[in-house]
């Protein structure tokens, strides 16, 4: 298939990149700008990291549970490869089921967009121009060029910690694909896709209106903690994007010459009927310093202050100076003793000690351990803990200077870890998005006050004005159709 070019030429336009072509034999087409480009990533080398990453992201994230949502944005991604500059690639479109407002992609055509997002779009128009945005990121190349701009200067890969390597080792990212995982894109990267969403959602016939008001929510959204995803500061200013993509809008339409473009607003918002909003509580929520998981019916205490965050395959728990973690998984071994064993014949650690446990009813093995880096020792504490035909795993990690200050914090989450029966605990629903026609004739705040938001909403009445593009003064129209949230279920 004609994928990424990755015939090799002795010529580049930058001398330090005409003698890597000719050493290293690294040089390619871009297939966007059509000029050759100094790269350390072969085609090869971008669709197997891609490959290895994808199975690392839909293991943290996992894919959202709606098979008919899942394949309306797999079939408007799909159907914007062939108006891409790289049409014949194999392109992998993924809903993840994440309430991060979010969407990203990585080389080798893996394209993601979470549940979060989409509840902020408001129309088909605007979710095809995000999706063109990703695609752009893609065929313009700018992970692997982000990945060899890294390299050649040394800025390093790593997660920015002590303890990255560790948590690397045991979050299952290790290696490229990891390290991939964590590069940023420049703004300039970012304005060329904004640029390449617009062209190609314009050629389906789209109007990309409201992909530029998306980015006045982004903008409204930069301020609540939670929402946008730590690499939003990388990013050009949202109120530049907003008048960028309108003025691209306006040019597009008239370069591609249709009579129309289409939004498919209502369609859109029919097919978010009882998308999950924010956090979903059955898979592991914190209240009273307690984490609940109600899917696998356990708890156990978070210590004061630490930063929680929910995972698919790991729940980390984080000091409030990054200096000390916990980190929970599940074991693939059957028995506490053969979890314990496994994990202390891995090289490059030193076990001091191991005991047998008993944690509230349940059999245990705790290890304390030292692992050897290139930049220090780290400390590790392990407990195994065997419950319900489970085996949890608890690690936690500091450096050795730290470990005495941290050890009794970091066994906190494991000896306080037991089952959980509490039916107030065990039946919590999420809350979910209801798409319903208004009956009202006057401001959102008269309209929003027939739907009063559930408890748990994690937003405010402004809040669900803005996830519907208006504001709490935007005037809202009998038989207009809005978002509302309920806790449960969806279609009121």
């Amino acid at each position: 298939m004609n994928r990424l070019s990755s015939r090799l030429r002795p010529a580049c336009t930058l001398s330090l990149a005409l003698i890597g072509c000719l050493m290293l034999e690294a040089c390619a087409t871009n297939p966007v700008t059509g000029r050759r480009e100094f790269s350390l990533l072969s085609e090869g080398q971008e669709l197997q990291i891609g490959a290895e990453s994808d199975q690392a992201i839909v293991g943290q994230y996992g894919v959202y549970d709606d098979p008919q949502l899942a394949a309306y944005v797999e079939q408007i991604g799909e159907n914007m490869v062939p108006v891409s500059h790289l049409p014949d690639l194999d392109f992998h479109f993924r809903l993840l089921d994440d309430p991060v407002v979010n969407a990203f992609a990585l080389p080798g055509g893996y394209v993601y967009i979470t549940r979060g997002i989409l509840a902020y779009l408001q129309d088909e128009g605007a979710l095809a121009g995000v999706m063109g945005h990703e695609i752009g990121h893609v065929t313009a190349r700018h992970g692997a060029q982000r990945y060899t701009q890294q390299a050649l200067f040394g800025l390093g890969l790593g997660l920015g910690s002590v303890l990255s390597d560790t948590f690397a080792q045991y979050a299952g990212v290790a290696g490229g694909a990891g390290q991939l995982l964590l590069l940023k894109y420049g703004r300039d990267d970012e304005r060329q896709s904004d640029q390449l969403g617009v062209e190609y959602a314009t050629k389906l016939g789209y109007d990309t209106t409201n992909m530029a008001s998306f980015f006045g929510t982004l903008s409204a959204l930069s301020g609540e903690g939670g929402r946008l995803p730590s690499w939003a500061s990388t990013h050009p200013d949202p109120g530049e994007r907003y008048d960028t993509v309108l003025h691209l809008t306006g040019l597009q339409q008239q370069q591609v010459g249709r009579a129309t473009y289409r939004r498919n607003r209502e369609e859109f918002l029919r097919k978010l009927d009882g998308l999950t909003f924010g956090s979903n509580p059955r898979e592991g929520y914190v209240a009273d310093g307690v984490f609940y998981h109600p899917e696998l019916a356990f708890k156990f205490p978070v210590p004061a202050n630490w930063k929680l965050q929910n995972g698919r395959t790991q729940v980390t728990v984080v000091s409030p100076e990054q200096d000390a973690a916990v980190l929970m998984q599940l074991a693939s071994q059957a028995n506490v003793g053969a979890a314990a064993d496994a994990f202390a014949q891995q090289e490059g650690l030193t076990v001091q000690s191991r005991k047998n446990l008993n944690i509230n009813g349940a059999p245990a093995v705790r290890i304390e351990a030292s692992i050897a880096t290139e930049q220090q020792t780290q400390r590790v504490v392990s407990t195994f803990i065997e419950r319900g035909g489970r085996v949890f795993i608890f690690h936690g990690l500091t450096t050795d200077d730290s470990y005495t200050q941290f050890r009794n914090v970091l066994i906190q989450p494991a000896d306080g870890f037991a089952g959980l029966s509490d039916p107030s605990r065990l039946n919590v629903q999420p809350i979910r998005l209801s798409i319903v026609e208004s009956t009202v004739n006057g401001p959102f705040s008269e309209f929003v006050s027939r739907y009063p938001l559930p408890a748990g909403a994690e937003v405010d009445e402004a809040g669900l004005a803005l996830m519907n593009g208006m504001s709490l003064e935007s005037i809202v129209r009998p038989g207009q159709i809005m978002k509302v949230l309920v806790r449960g279920g969806g279609g009121i």
